[in-house]
């Protein structure tokens, strides 16, 4: 059994997670990362070696789903964040290998009972939307495209240290008013452009071993079901319901993290 896992039972509840973590990222499209790692965290003391296992089982399920509908990503909101996200994510990974377990953990416990917090309260405030068609074309200003500039380098801070980088884009995304397909689509395509580039720093501090290979490979066919299931279910479940249940493990988790750490 890899190093990541103390015992037996430990890995059973990661390959749980993973399932229920995948099968969220399929049928909502974020929340994903927060939910796996605030949970595992809990389970495994190597959160350093969750975060990088994660990395890989992240990017398989990324590709998979983003190959159906990668035409409709905004590519152009993704370029222009990409070089304050790279800085960000070199910052976060020096922290993430050299920080201090606990002080991470409660950081960590802080940004999903946050992240956890708003999702919750932008569900509860929705109303019913307009119907736009997904091929609809959007224009995005130009003050509005600056805002990418602090957006990316947060998120890359988020995505180095914990791989939950996904709050300050999706606020951003959805302050462009993006119809829902293009939506989904640019904010896959920009998680998996951070995934290829967490990667990058991650093999440059040395954090993508042989040990996390080994967990990713034992916990693939759990995360594989998951978002198996994430996708058949995508148009029959209330995306707002799930959502709603997404953010409440959300808050849940963050608030154990930060009692823990305490």
């Amino acid at each position: 059994m890899p190093e990541l896992f103390p015992d037996t039972t430990s890995f059973i509840i990661s390959a749980v997670v993973m399932l229920g973590a995948q099968l969220i990222y399929a049928t909502v499209g974020f929340g994903a990362g927060m939910f796996s790692v605030a949970l595992l965290a809990l389970v495994l003391p190597d959160l350093a070696g969750v975060v990088a296992t994660l990395l890989i089982l992240t990017c398989v399920t990324e590709v998979w789903v983003l190959a159906r509908n990668w035409r409709q990503a905004q590519f152009k909101l993704v370029l222009i964040a990409l070089p304050t996200t790279f800085a960000g994510l070199w910052l976060g990974t020096l922290w993430l290998a050299g920080g201090n377990v606990d002080w991470l953990k409660r950081a960590l416990g802080l940004v999903v009972l946050l992240s956890g917090s708003w999702f919750l309260y932008t569900e509860l405030g929705k109303r019913t939307p307009v119907a736009v068609p997904s091929s609809t074309t959007q224009r995005t200003s130009g003050p509005r495209l600056l805002w990418t500039i602090p957006v990316g380098f947060i998120a890359g801070v988020l995505g180095g240290l914990f791989g939950t980088g996904g709050p300050p884009i999706i606020v951003f995304l959805k302050s462009c008013r993006l119809p829902k397909g293009v939506f989904r689509a640019t904010l896959l395509c920009y998680f998996l452009t951070m995934t290829g580039l967490r990667g990058i720093t991650y093999v440059n501090e040395g954090l993508l071993t042989a040990q996390v290979l080994l967990a990713a490979a034992w916990l693939l066919p759990s995360s594989m079901v998951g978002a198996l299931l994430g996708m058949m279910l995508h148009d029959r479940l209330s995306e707002r319901r799930f959502a709603l249940g997404v953010s409440g493990v959300l808050i849940l988790a963050g608030g154990v993290l930060i009692l823990r750490g305490s």
